[in-house]
């Protein structure tokens, strides 16, 4: 992998720098005076405006809530009363600020006390002694019907085919 730059001083993106002229100078900072010390930003403004208290009334009682809920317990009206619009903000609305939800795949171990691994073999050997390992499990339905339909009459096997022959047949 090659470091050199090319020939035309482009840099490996294949962009070239500023001419001589109009380059910052060395030890100087691109933005001397920096940000106005009264400069406020947009969000800050705006969370000033939605923070500001009214009076509302709601029910019949007056209460002092902010912009913010007021907007959205208009918007939470609206689309109860069935405007698609509405819902569709309070769907975003929900979904931007909502916590995110913990993946499902996540889990707690929990652990009821502390075994030697020959305690905790012992203990599941004990568990396990009467389950039947998965997949080794006789499927007696599909057994006796194979058998019936080879010629190898059993009562049961007999009973599944006549019924297989009757409704899908």
């Amino acid at each position: 992998m090659s470091t050199s730059k090319p020939p035309n001083g482009a840099s490996a993106s294949g962009r070239k720098p500023p001419p001589a002229a109009r380059r910052f100078k060395e030890g100087r900072s691109g933005n001397p005076a920096g940000r106005p010390k009264g400069a406020v930003s947009v969000s800050a403004i705006t969370r000033k405006f939605a923070s500001k208290r009214l009076s509302y009334e709601q029910a019949g009682r007056r209460q002092r809530l902010t912009r913010l809920d007021i907007v959205l317990r208009q918007l939470v009206a609206l689309a109860a009363a069935g405007l698609p619009a509405a819902s569709e903000e309070l769907h975003k609305l929900r979904t931007k600020l909502a916590p995110r939800e913990p993946d499902a795949k996540a889990g707690v171990l929990l652990v009821p006390e502390i075994l030697s691994e020959e305690e905790w073999i012992a203990r599941a050997e004990e568990l396990n002694k009467n389950k039947v390992e998965p997949g080794s499990a006789i499927n007696l339905d599909a057994e006796e019907f194979t058998k019936a339909v080879l010629g190898e009459p059993t009562v049961y096997g007999r009973a599944l085919l006549a019924h297989y022959q009757k409704y899908r047949g």
